[in-house]
């Protein structure tokens, strides 16, 4: 078997790691065009070596086909923004309850995942910083115990990556980002079942406010 398919491929998943970074880091703004000409020249890489890395970022869901401009980075509009913030406040509150349900209350995980937040704020690493984000919501909503509403809150979660870190390098405090969650995190720890829901609710409207401004 000839080994050019392989380095083809090699080439190709380079080219789309590259693009992937970019992308989760704000790069490029969602709805941004992705012309594979401009890329190829931009990348020094092949046209169809190009053509393969973007296919790969859409099955990724990074990167959506549009019939008027063709390839783009992938976007949400306001309506759909709101509905998956309307649907992260049931995820993250059924988990919330479940959580505060068990005492004391464990907030290890949401502790470790703010260590990483911290450590991406210092570093001026958006997208870790946003993964951290990710990955303390998600443990949440984790708490209620059900695999297929994580999965569901995952989801959601993954349609964000894009507007996040956009919103995410929009933003000229990151260490505030961080205070935000420890202090989450603290109510959660000493607070009542009321103080919590309230506190993640207006944790959640802040939220879709600052995703609202990246698109």
């Amino acid at each position: 078997m000839s080994v050019l398919p392989i380095r083809h491929l090699s080439a190709a998943n380079l080219i789309a790691a590259e693009l992937r970074d970019a992308l989760l880091s704000g790069a490029f703004a969602p709805g941004t065009p992705l012309p594979t000409g401009a890329l190829a020249e931009r990348t020094g890489s092949h046209p169809a070596t190009v053509r393969a890395a973007l296919s790969e970022l859409e099955r990724d869901g990074l990167v959506v086909h549009s019939l008027q401009r063709g390839l783009e980075v992938a976007s949400i509009t306001a309506d759909e923004l709101h509905d998956i913030y309307a649907a992260r406040r049931v995820y993250e509150s059924a988990g919330l309850r479940a959580m505060l349900g068990r005492r004391p209350v464990d907030v290890s995980w949401l502790l470790a995942a703010i260590e990483r937040m911290g450590d991406a704020a210092i570093a001026a690493d958006e997208r870790a910083l946003v993964e951290a984000d990710m990955a303390f919501h998600l443990a949440i909503v984790a708490a209620a115990g059900s695999r297929r509403l994580t999965r569901s809150a995952q989801g959601a979660l993954m349609e964000l990556r894009l507007v996040l870190s956009v919103a995410d390098r929009a933003t000229d405090d990151l260490p505030a980002l961080v205070a935000d969650h420890e202090l989450l995190a603290d109510v959660f720890r000493d607070g009542s079942l009321s103080e919590s829901v309230v506190a993640l609710d207006q944790h959640l409207a802040r939220g879709e406010v600052l995703a609202a401004s990246a698109l």
